[in-house]
């Protein structure tokens, strides 16, 4: 004869009926406990802050891709004029803005981005956008003239696509965030900071890994971008950001292809500059080169890599534009690099305003006068 008993009362859980979702809520000094949950989190947070401003770490807005897209809109926003600056890290960290606005009564649009090829984003002003103006074009060998890459290209990607709340949320982060907590920043991720702790065992057979380019600037709302004082003065943090450079100057390298194939890359390369300069300048705008200052290693490994005969000068005449190179002019040679890479916060303001007048006199003699430039 079949039990008539269910299967949670012979688990001895009872009958479905004897339960309910809720149940009573224990007695407890709630109040008293929210409050020391909130002053515990409160000076945690209060220790994390501390410690990374004994480190050197100010508030900085973040330079991400948000700020990058919400930069980036000023081209639609202002009409389509003034000057947009694509480049590396160079003449993201290497240009004054003020003291450009300044000179010329034009704050640039900073379009720099670290550690990537400015030649997509010279090719997102050129095919997608309608800017009409100057466009200042930072050129770091290692950078530009190999295949476009770099850790930063998903910023275009964003820019296309970002939302409502993506906008949102980049305004309520600089606005109230960024400029208040100094430990808001990636480089003080903590898993960012367990990662390079000297303590993780080597795994045999492994390839030896690149290290992680630290933290070398601060950031403005503008996407100003001045050298960390601690890369200028502190000697140990120097020798970090050195040695960086030296581990992928000395990297190994892939076999280069053949000279054939070498050499028809590199007409591609150009015939696609050139392109990008052609279609700004049919709406009446206009491209110039900067080859901004590097010092050292790093000097000596470009200039073996990339000889200025065999790279520099056959852009300039593919493309018919202005360029500027820091060895040609001792009022942009005589800057600080404490890195090798980027000029000291010290002295981007002198180094602007030198970069500026040369842009101007080199359009003025070859005939194309920028209003951009100012007087």
């Amino acid at each position: 004869m079949p039990s008539s008993t269910s299967s949670s009362e012979r688990l001895g859980l009872g009958s479905p009926q004897q339960h309910s979702p809720l149940r009573d809520i224990p007695q407890a000094p709630w109040p008293r406990i929210l409050w020391a949950a909130v002053l515990v989190c409160a000076a945690l947070l209060g220790a994390w802050e501390a410690y990374w401003r004994s480190e050197w770490f100010v508030p900085s807005i973040r330079n991400s891709d948000g700020l990058w897209a919400l930069t980036r809109t000023r081209i639609q926003t202002e009409g389509g004029h003034g000057t947009v600056v694509v480049s590396s890290s160079r003449l993201l960290f290497d240009l004054h803005l003020e003291a450009w606005r300044e000179e010329t009564g034009q704050l640039p649009i900073q379009l720099g981005l670290e550690g990537t090829s400015p030649r997509p984003f010279l090719a997102d002003v050129a095919r997608d956008t309608a800017f009409k103006g100057l466009v200042v074009v930072g050129v770091t060998p290692p950078l530009f003239f190999p295949p476009p890459g770099g850790e930063r290209l998903t910023a275009l990607a964003f820019a296309k696509q970002w939302s409502p709340a993506d906008q949102f949320g980049q305004q309520v982060s600089m606005r109230f965030v960024e400029p208040v907590f100094a430990f808001y920043d990636p480089d003080t991720a903590l898993f960012t900071v367990l990662k390079r702790q000297p303590f993780w065992p080597q795994r045999p057979g492994l390839p030896p890994q690149m290290p992680k380019v630290r933290k070398l600037a601060n950031t403005r709302s503008t996407r100003q971008s001045d050298m960390w004082d601690k890369v200028e003065r502190d000697p140990a943090y120097q020798k970090i950001a050195r040695d960086t450079w030296l581990a992928f100057i000395n990297a190994p390298r892939p076999p280069l292809p053949p000279p054939e194939v070498l050499k028809k890359g590199f007409e591609a390369l150009l015939a696609e500059v050139a392109g990008d300069v052609r279609r700004i300048r049919e709406r009446g705008g206009e491209v110039v080169f900067v080859r901004a200052p590097s010092s050292g290693p790093f000097l000596a490994a470009e200039n073996g890599g990339f000889p200025r005969e065999r790279t520099w000068e056959p852009l300039l005449q593919a493309t018919d534009a202005v360029g500027i190179h820091f060895e040609d002019h001792a009022d942009l040679r005589d800057v600080e690099l404490p890195e090798w890479s980027h000029i000291a916060a010290g002295d981007t303001d002198r180094f602007t305003r030198a970069l500026v007048r040369h842009l101007r006199e080199a359009l003025v003699a070859k005939g194309t006068p920028r209003q951009e430039l100012g007087r």
